[in-house]
């Protein structure tokens, strides 16, 4: 098992000091610190900024770089960072300090390049000469650094930044990442494997042979400049010995991106970082790879506790453990891929149950680490499970009136005969192990007074379904569920009676102290309510967030409590529930993609990971598998039921089961596919990507052929087609392609722009709008013929447009949660914001009153006032999904 991030965000970069002090930063304001080699993180720092870089002169002085001009400083080893003044709110993206601590730099976008002299008190912007978007520095000195950037950009100073010499990288290849050994020597990477170095200062630079296509972020050197270790996509690491004239792949054991890596100066120890808070470590040069703390993007529904354990089951078969009340947490896998929705650990902390989908009973006697699969006798989903604190006896709930019961403590299980036929979602006995209650849909409340040898119905005065049951002893009782249902048992379950807990929101789990005087309940968007006086009142609690809570357990004695919901968040409290505190924040993976129909109700988003959502009338986006751990980028549907998605690695998937099952397409490449367009008719469709890669189809996908590309070395980012004829895609450096012949042939148009377009949306075969960096938006109203500039008003990236059928009303989404509305068919633009704060990637606006923009961290949010609020849609698996309300 490896310890899991505090935020399943994406980490930026890494800085080590010595062999037990190091740094990493990432999105969400994660800042995380190890004393001891890594086998322990600790956040630390209080900002929401995403951070993108992060320097450290030594054990105290460090400073760190991210989104809206952000710098943070620290000169107590970050036990306290303060914000400084840097003067822009540009996006920065790299910031280093000499080794001195005096002398620093940080690069951004837009050519934003900021310098200080006195250990990042103050802040100077210096000129570069360049508006290109920089994404990393390199400080030798106090006088020698260098700063990398797109399209090849490379810059140098020898006086401390005074001046800034352009050198010539030898390619237009984005650079991602750079890192100075000396005044001479500098090695600087970027997309499509590209490894560059100098040895003279950056009089020439130097193409090494990577041997991988794939992007490349991480770059670090020892001091002798003989050893070389970088990183990027997909897990890769890759190491030179020989001053990198050779290159060799090194396993890491992960799929994940790897942003950046570092290493002690003698090349044996080093972490590197990347995606859904991932830190790898090595202590033999890179040879080997090993998980010190890991992510975990998966939702969290099951919870219980005894002693100082707390266990946690969810989606994907997730377990999550603590042994120490919560002060660290394991992650592993139960080796099964089954959603996971109860749980149940005894006191010694090592034997527990978990129960699932699929009639899926799970057992460990180590603590987590192993499970085995017990035979259920059953193939229904199953909710719930209790075991009476010896272990012997337990009892499992689950669809259509399943009970399954064992007395040997799982070794096998036999079915007891429920009378019902309803879903069970929750089952509770007391310590004897005699008086139990079962509770599930349309108001079912089953009881028995003898181990479950019958079972009997009680009138419920609800009719809702029912999700969870807590029993103190054969007299008291409590059950949740939907619409804020709570109701209570004084006479052993005869009679059940309401008690208001002054919420409607859906309820889906309680606990209760030996007592019975202290209670729990939790619910949908973060409801928490209490209780003193055994459930005759009930009042909220903050909880801190929006994110569904699924599961709570509260200590017999009613000091601890936890609980647990979407994107893998665990909270805790101290105090029996009064307050709340993130033990791992809930998350989400990136969503890129989103296509939605025209009645606004049926849609389809794609993201990190594979992740494919679905909505359908109107309901809760629900997943839809892909059977894939490739980044996904966009979906494009053609009719009900029939979609495709491209991403990574020319990653073709198509579904023609409305998202049941999904199958590969063979795409002929392995360039990242990043925008798929298919026709009406299913059978037409065109994918782009990197290095000008065109794709089109005239089978459905059955195969796909190349199109001519008449720009090379360019990035394709968007492509979208009036008709079966007329398209346009659209790339970096302003790159804007045009076909009127399905793409047979393809035409350059000049966009006006040099900036990376990003975004495009095709409204007729005359009118077309594309938005790309620093806040571009570009337009022709003739086919192509021409392109007009608009004003949007921000220098904010921009990473798509869409407008709705009347052409009038457009958006335009982008970095920092920027939202930019027009309602005068593109003339005028103005600004605003969903309120997430997070990165926005797609847009699709569907009446003038209804819009869909998803975005970073798992954010799908929707309007239907015109864009004046925004409201965020969740998309956890609920107990009831299957049943009717």
């Amino acid at each position: 098992m490896c310890n899991i991030a505090p935020r399943s965000v994406n980490l930026q970069g890494i800085c080590l000091v010595d062999g037990a002090h190091g740094w990493a930063v990432g999105d969400g304001g994660m800042i995380l610190v190890t004393h001891d080699g890594g086998s322990r993180w600790i956040p630390q720092g209080r900002t929401e900024k995403d951070l993108r870089a992060v320097s450290f002169a030594d054990t105290r002085r460090g400073w760190v770089c991210g989104r809206d001009g952000t710098i943070l400083r620290t000169v107590d080893g970050g036990e306290h960072w303060q914000e400084q003044e840097s003067g822009t709110p540009r996006n920065l993206y790299g910031i280093s300090f000499a080794p001195s601590g005096r002398t620093g730099w940080a690069v951004g976008d837009t050519g934003t390049l900021l310098a200080s002299f006195d250990g990042g008190v103050t802040w100077q912007p210096q000129e570069s000469g360049e508006e290109t978007h920089f994404t990393r520095c390199a400080a030798v000195d106090d006088r020698v650094a260098w700063i990398v950037g797109k399209h090849g950009r490379i810059l140098a100073t020898t006086d401390g930044g005074a001046t800034w010499v352009a050198q010539d990288s030898t390619t237009r290849t984005d650079l991602r990442g750079v890192f100075a050994v000396s005044a001479d020597v500098c090695w600087a990477v970027g997309r499509a494997g590209t490894l560059l170095c100098t040895r003279d200062a950056g009089t020439t630079w130097v193409r090494a042979d990577s041997g991988t296509g794939l992007d490349i972020y991480g770059v670090w050197a020892s001091p002798d400049g003989r050893r070389a270790r970088v990183s990027g996509d997909d897990g890769l690491v890759l190491g030179s010995d020989d001053g990198g004239r050779t290159w060799s792949p090194q396993p890491s054991g992960t799929g994940k991106d790897i942003v950046s890596v570092a290493f002690t100066p003698d090349a044996l120890q080093g972490w590197g970082v990347g995606d859904d808070g991932i830190i790898l470590a090595t202590a033999d040069g890179g040879r080997t790879w090993a998980p010190r703390l890991n992510g975990m993007h998966r939702d969290l529904v099951g919870l219980h506790g005894a002693g100082s354990s707390r266990w946690v089951v969810g989606q994907h078969g997730a377990v999550v453990v603590t042994a120490d009340a919560g002060a660290t947490w394991q992650g592993g896998g139960t080796g099964t891929e089954e959603l996971l929705w109860g749980v149940h650990c005894l006191q010694d902390g090592t034997r527990g149950w978990a129960v699932g989908t699929g009639g899926t009973i799970l057992a460990t006697h180590d603590g987590g680490t192993t499970w085995t699969r017990q035979d259920s006798t059953a193939t229904q989903h199953l909710f719930g499970v209790h075991f009476t604190t010896d272990g012997d006896h337990g009892w499992a709930v689950g669809a259509h009136g399943t009970i399954l019961a064992t007395h040997d403590g799982g070794t096998t299980w036999t079915r007891q005969d429920s009378t019902a036929t309803q879903h069970l979602f929750g089952v509770h006995f007391t310590t004897d192990g005699d008086h139990g209650w079962a509770v599930g849909a349309h108001g079912t409340i089953l009881a028995t007074d003898d181990g479950g040898t019958t079972w009997t119905r009680r009138r419920s005065p609800a009719a809702v379904n029912l999700t969870g049951v807590h029993v103190v002893d054969g007299d008291r009782g409590w059950i949740v569920g939907r619409e804020g249902t709570i109701l209570a048992t004084g006479d052993g379950g005869a009679t059940w009676s309401r008690r208001d807990g002054g919420t409607g929101a859906d309820l889906w789990a309680v606990s209760f102290t030996a007592s019975g005087d202290r209670g729990l309940a939790v619910g949908e968007s973060g409801t928490v309510l209490a209780t003193a006086d055994g459930g005759a009142s009930w009042s909220a609690r903050e909880s801190g967030g929006s994110n569904s809570l699924k599961d709570v357990w509260i200590s017999p004695d009613g000091v601890s409590a936890a609980a647990v919901g979407d994107g893998s968040l665990i909270l805790a409290s101290a105090d029996g529930g009064e307050t709340w505190q993130p033990h791992v924040s809930g998350t989400g993976k990136n969503l890129y993609g989103v296509h939605v129909f025209a009645d606004g109700r049926d849609g389809w988003v794609v993201g990190d990971g594979g992740t494919v959502l679905s909505s359908r009338g109107g309901e809760r986006w629900t997943a839809r598998p892909s059977g894939i751990a490739t980044n996904l980028y966009t979906i494009a549907a053609a009719g009900e039921g029939t979609a495709w998605a491209v991403g990574r690695g020319g990653t073709i998937m198509v579904t023609r089961d409305d998202g049941a099952s999904w199958q590969a397409q063979d795409s002929g490449t392995d360039k990242d596919l990043l925008s798929v367009h298919m026709r009406p008719d299913a059978r037409t469709g065109w994918a782009v990507g990197d290095h000008g890669t065109i794709l089109a189809t005239l089978d459905g996908g059955a195969t796909w052929r190349p199109q001519e590309c008449p720009r090379s070395g360019i990035s394709l980012w968007a492509v979208d087609f009036a008709d079966e004829r007329t398209g346009w895609a659209v790339g970096t450096e302003g790159s804007v392609l045009a076909t009127r012949d399905g793409g047979a042939t393809w035409q350059l148009q000049d966009s006006g722009s040099t900036d990376d377009l990003l975004g495009l949306h095709v409204v007729d075969a005359r009118t077309c709008w594309a938005a790309g960096d620093r806040g571009t938006i570009v337009t022709s109203q003739d086919g192509g013929g021409s392109w007009q500039r608009r004003d949007s008003g921000t220098t904010q990236n921009l990473n798509a447009v869409h407008f709705g059928p009347d052409g009038r009303l457009g958006r335009a989404v982008g970095r920092s949660d920027t939202v930019l509305t027009s309602g005068d068919g593109g003339l005028t633009w103005q600004a605003g914001a969903t309120g997430s704060g997070m990165s926005l990637w797609a847009v699709r606006v569907v009446t003038p009153t209804t819009s869909w923009i998803v975005g970073d961290e798992g954010t799908v949010l929707s309007t239907s006032d015109g864009g004046a609020t925004w409201d965020q849609h969740f998309y956890s698996p609920e107990k009831d999904s299957t049943v009717r309300r």
